[in-house]
């Protein structure tokens, strides 16, 4: 390791316990107070690293700065009981000092933790000795920074604060583990999103599904549209001519305001991106209807053998009917998943027997369930050649090289929008189950709190979402089925969601509870989450375990504006040519 010239020393060790979040339990963190020589030229800041000398000879515990305070020993008492003149005597003189050059009478306190690593002659490794108290404290320079925070060979994804060096992540890695942007409105989440998502486009051979409810996607990622084999889908319907389509599409979507002066060029390119087809409308059956599979007609039989309303003598009629589908799916191999048909008449028809055998009534519960299924199971299913979740479900898991890459679901209507969810993620899962497949794909849930709330309704069909995309997030990985997941709300998610994320991209969380959530999941200083506070739009902390770094350590980074992508292909034509110097 190597460091910067400026020696510290440690001076305290305090050990600090709170509450957790859900005020069920408690939870401890060792906070440490260094004492570093005062002067302007120290390079130090938020997010820096120091190693501390431990009680294992030539082993040091890295530790991570929370904060930092000039302190002058002139101001350690001076407090109101003092005289007022004599405090602004010692003010005064203290002020002056400061300016006049570093003296032993002032230094700074940097409040600092440990981050779970320590350093040896043979690298860096995971583990925790105590440190030796009054025992040197240095501050690694740059090179020893990047060599233990960047990924090598990794994602540029923006640039580490105060160290003015390129952070880099392993994305197919962080993608694995499923990802998480959390921050309040105005902090950049979307630019941030976008940025990840281009990348993961340009530099893995992911594909890429959007549920984009606020509209903007298609903006955000106009270049990645053109650059790649794309589709944008939409419930809307829009009108056969392209320019009148593409006039009612900007009419209906978001525009960043540092684009306002591109709007005509950006709706030309919109206009060919309708003539090139890659703008289509999504059917979505009309609500309530269904079609049946082996899987939901179990489920039917075995809710009318617990309802408490089917006559007792008809239970053992449904038993026998369930026994007997069990059978046949088992010796014709056919899945659960599959659709209903008419190799379930035999069964009906041995079951209708053996009803009037033991003489029920015509107007029994099972007669009327049998003519129902009879009647469903007979009518011809009419091919449609509407663009179903069926079809999409088939082209997001289209291998081939020319198939398309990147989907943006427009999802207007929000309850509609959890359904088609819910259904897409299933869909998805359980052709990849049957084909097997390890081409990546992410699902993007940008305002995730709308699909996976703590507080789930069947109603509203939250309920079906949050299922859905729990279960993608559980087990998709083994699937190489991953998540991206945005919101500006921790405490307002499905809590089994969160625990599957190993990689947190957060800026501004301004409640306290957000904020001590991430600490205890990823045991980080709180002191260190209040920091966040202080970001500026499209400064982030990135935190991950064992994911997208090499070793699990919060870093402070600046995002790149994902805009600046967008004004080079709006100022360049097709062909790669200045647009008449015209914005």
């Amino acid at each position: 390791m190597e460091y910067e010239p400026v020696v510290g020393r440690l001076r305290e060790v305090r050990v600090i316990t709170r509450p957790t979040a859900d005020g069920r339990s408690s939870v401890t963190f060792r906070n440490f107070v260094v004492e570093m020589p005062y002067s302007k030229e120290l390079n130090l800041e938020i997010g820096a690293l120091l190693a501390v000398e431990t009680i294992r000879e030539d082993t040091y515990l890295i530790l991570e700065v929370a904060d930092y305070v000039p302190v002058h020993f002139g101001m350690i008492n001076l407090d109101g009981s003092i005289p007022k003149e004599i405090r602004d005597q010692v003010m005064e003189e203290v002020s002056k000092s400061w300016h006049n050059g570093g003296n032993s009478e002032m230094w700074i306190d940097v409040f600092a933790y440990p981050i779970g690593y320590i350093a040896t002659q043979n690298g860096f490794r995971k583990g925790y000795y105590p440190p030796l108290p009054g025992s040197p404290v240095r501050i690694l320079n740059k090179e020893s920074f990047k060599e233990f925070v960047c990924a090598k060979n990794g994602t540029d994804i923006g640039t580490v604060l105060g160290q003015g060096i390129p952070l880099t992540v392993n994305l197919p890695k962080a993608m694995v583990y499923h990802i998480g942007v959390f921050a309040f409105t105005g902090s950049g989440k979307s630019n941030l999103t976008s940025a990840l998502i281009r990348r993961i486009l340009n530099y893995t051979d992911a594909k890429v599904v959007i549920f984009d409810i606020s509209m903007e996607y298609s903006i955000l990622l106009l270049d990645q549209l053109l650059k790649h084999n794309s589709e944008i889908l939409t419930t809307e319907r829009y009108p056969s001519n392209p320019s009148d389509s593409s006039r009612k599409f900007m009419r209906t979507h978001v525009i960043p305001e540092e684009l306002e002066n591109y709007r005509e060029r950006i709706r030309r390119t919109i206009e060919s991106l309708f003539m090139e087809g890659k703008i289509r409308t999504l059917y979505v059956p009309p609500q309530g209807s269904m079609s049946l599979t082996y899987d939901s007609f179990l489920k039917l039989i075995k809710d009318q053998i617990d309802d408490k309303y089917t006559a007792f003598a008809q239970k053992p009629l449904f038993s026998l009917m369930l026994r007997k589908l069990d059978e046949m799916m088992r010796v014709n191999k056919i899945p659960k998943d599959a659709p209903l048909d008419d190799s379930i008449l035999p069964i009906l028809d041995e079951i209708e027997n053996e009803g009037r055998s033991a003489g029920l009534k015509d107007n029994s519960t099972i007669f009327a369930f049998i003519s129902s299924l009879r009647s469903y199971v007979s009518t011809d299913q009419v091919q449609s050649d509407e663009y179903d979740i069926e079809k999409l479900a088939i082209d997001i898991l289209n291998r081939d090289k020319d198939s398309p890459r990147l989907f943006v679901l427009e999802l207007q209507n929000l309850e509609e929008s959890r359904e088609i969810v819910a259904s897409l993620v299933e869909e998805v899962m359980a052709r990849r189950k049957r084909s097997f497949s390890t081409s990546p794909i992410l699902f993007v849930l940008d305002e995730a709190q709308e699909f996976i709330p703590f507080d789930t309704r069947q109603r509203d069909k939250s309920e079906l979402s949050s299922s859905a995309v729990e279960k993608l997030l559980r087990h998709g990985r083994k699937y190489h089925l991953h998540a991206l997941i945005s919101t500006q709300r921790l405490a307002y998610l499905n809590t089994n969601v969160l625990q599957q994320l190993h990689t947190y991209f957060i800026s501004v969380l301004p409640r306290p509870y957000d904020r001590q959530l991430v600490s205890e999941t990823f045991g980080i200083s709180d002191a260190l989450l209040d920091r966040t506070l202080d970001l500026e739009v499209g400064q982030w902390l990135l935190v991950s375990f064992k994911a997208s770094l090499p070793h699990d350590v919060p870093v402070f980074f600046n995002a790149p504006n994902n805009l600046d992508e967008i004004r080079k292909i709006l100022e360049e034509d097709r062909s790669g040519n200045l647009i008449n110097g015209n914005k």
